[in-house]
């Protein structure tokens, strides 16, 4: 598995000199370098020379200033805030090899949740790829730092563990998304919280975690703070000005509902006034026919979806001591399911019942995916936060049902983040390659098992059966079918068949049609995920 390791991190080496489409977060994260480096941190959430403002919380904006320092030695000019659009052949060289780079973090926390083999997974995932080193964002980095803080809490480091969220949190704010199962499981399961039949409480447990809390957090924010840029912060971390879609529809509710308010509006229903949020840059979307949904009501809606999740990890998160001391691994089955209760001597079963004094929820991955479906302008590359969690559980696991699932949806996730990539000849074969490619990776590294056969051809092809099994959702939508839709797709919008039918109308349609059907297998693949919990 090392050795697979090693050729994903030269295949993003490979990468460097292609010269590949760079996405307007290249620009952004630039911007940024200069914004913290060129002017004092009293200025920094109030500058906007470019559109492009620093809208991450502090601690990723020290990060910023921390590359600038390295950036300067490479090419000062690309730390001038008024230089827009600058792209050197070193500030690209350098920005793609923070990226990289960024990616030990990753590396490090799958490695700590489950070895080599978790690891060989996250780092070949083709969506992370696409969206981090090509497209251009640091996801790897984050979601590696969301790994190290549930292997520390896993390994009974509960403190340390909770200061690594904290900094999660204070890097980029999405991660709010799986907040509420942090706050369950250690007010439940290391504070021993109960309100029935008497309120109870481990108070030392409790006054320590709440201490390292609150010094991280207040540590992290006080320097904004300090320079009155408080009000500038919240506007900045949260823009409901924003619409409640991003320009490329998330694979999630809202693409339906959207394409319901589109069908209506071109059956001539509705004011016609509503603007297209397929437009290109965020603006505030009102929809035509149907209700305009606001930020409260998505809110409100998320909650609502994220109750059962929360009432039912508390309910089985035992009080009476701290699960993760007890139980090496507990916390491992909040970011994902069926890795502790698999060890030798576990009686847990994944459908028949639950194993007292142990979680069993995957809470962060379904935490991530509940704020995805139902969130206020998800972008499409949130999807991260649930398939990386899984595929690190899934190395672990031995439970089919969840490897099937998690592949399926890794698939799908993979297929709902390639239209970020454009239509250029380069691009279009690098994004199918990674697509087939790294599915057959995954499906060879999970080693789902198949009958047994006589021969090594019997062998291989129904190993090739399993795969594309894997892809569907039982005998309503089998694997082929699934995969058939995957490349019809594919023509229809990367390969002309567009072009050939509309002659340049109707632009809009191919990623409506992404959307939609990416919509429906993600939404299915949480659901499927979902009845997995006993």
């Amino acid at each position: 598995m090392w050795l697979l390791v090693g050729a994903a991190f030269l295949l993003r080496l490979f990468f460097l000199p292609l010269n590949l489409y760079r996405s307007t977060d290249f620009e952004v994260h630039r911007n940024w370098l200069a914004i913290t480096h060129s002017l004092p941190l009293s200025k920094w959430y109030f500058e906007k020379t470019s559109e492009w403002t620093l809208d991450y919380p502090p601690a990723f904006a020290y990060f910023e200033w921390i590359l600038s320092q390295i950036a300067q030695l490479c090419d000062p000019r690309m730390l001038e805030v008024s230089n827009l659009e600058y792209a050197s052949p070193e500030t690209v060289l350098f920005q793609r090899l923070s990226v990289v780079g960024g990616d030990a973090l990753l590396l490090w926390g799958a490695w700590r949740l489950g070895g080599s083999r978790s690891a060989a997974l996250v780092l070949c995932n083709s969506a992370l790829l696409m969206v981090d080193h090509i497209h251009f964002q640091y996801n790897g980095m984050l979601l590696g730092l969301l790994l190290l803080s549930a292997a520390d809490i896993e390994q009974g480091r509960t403190n340390r563990g909770a200061a690594i969220f904290c900094l999660l949190l204070s890097m980029k704010q999405i991660f709010l998304y799986v907040a509420p199962v942090y706050f369950i499981y250690l007010l439940r399961g290391h504070c021993g919280a109960t309100f029935a039949p008497r309120i109870n409480l481990r108070f030392w447990n409790f006054l320590s975690l709440g201490t390292v809390v609150l010094a991280t957090c207040l540590g992290l924010f006080a320097p904004v703070l300090l320079t009155g840029q408080a009000e500038q912060l919240v506007q900045r971390l949260f823009p409901f000005g924003r619409g409640l879609t991003h320009a490329y529809w998330a694979p999630n509710v809202w693409a339906f509902y959207n394409t319901a308010d589109r069908v209506l509006a071109k059956l001539g229903l509705g004011d016609q006034k509503g603007h297209s949020s397929t437009a290109g840059f965020a603006e505030v979307y009102e929809s035509s026919v149907l209700w305009t949904v606001p930020p409260k009501a998505t809110f409100a809606l998320t909650l609502l979806a994220y109750i059962p999740l929360m009432v039912a990890m508390w309910r089985r998160t035992s009080p009476q001591n701290s699960a993760a001391q007890l139980n090496p691994g507990a916390f491992t089955l909040y970011v994902a399911l069926g890795t502790a209760a698999e060890r030798p001597g576990a009686t847990w079963n994944v459908i028949n019942g639950p194993v007292p004094n142990l979680a069993r929820f995957p809470g962060v991955a379904l935490g991530s995916a509940t704020s995805f479906s139902f969130g206020w302008h998800v972008h499409e590359k949130a999807i991260l936060m649930v398939t990386i969690p899984l595929l690190v559980a899934a190395s672990r696991s031995t439970n089919k049902q969840l490897i099937s699932a998690t592949l399926a949806l890794s698939a799908v996730a993979t297929f709902s983040v390639m239209p970020l990539l454009p239509d250029r000849p380069v691009e279009t074969t690098l994004k199918w390659v990674l697509f087939v490619v790294g599915y057959v990776i995954e499906a060879k590294i999970l080693r789902l098992d198949v009958a047994p056969a006589s021969t090594p051809g019997e062998a291989a092809d129904a190993q090739a059966e399993g795969r594309l099994t894997n892809l569907g959702f039982g005998k309503l939508c089998p694997g082929w079918l699934v995969a058939l839709a995957y490349f019809g797709l594919g023509i229809y919008s990367d390969f002309g068949g567009h072009r050939m039918v509309f002659r340049g109308g109707m632009e809009f349609l191919p990623l409506l049609l992404t959307s939609d059907f990416s919509a429906m297998l993600v939404l299915a693949s949480f659901l499927r995920i979902f009845m997995l919990l006993p």
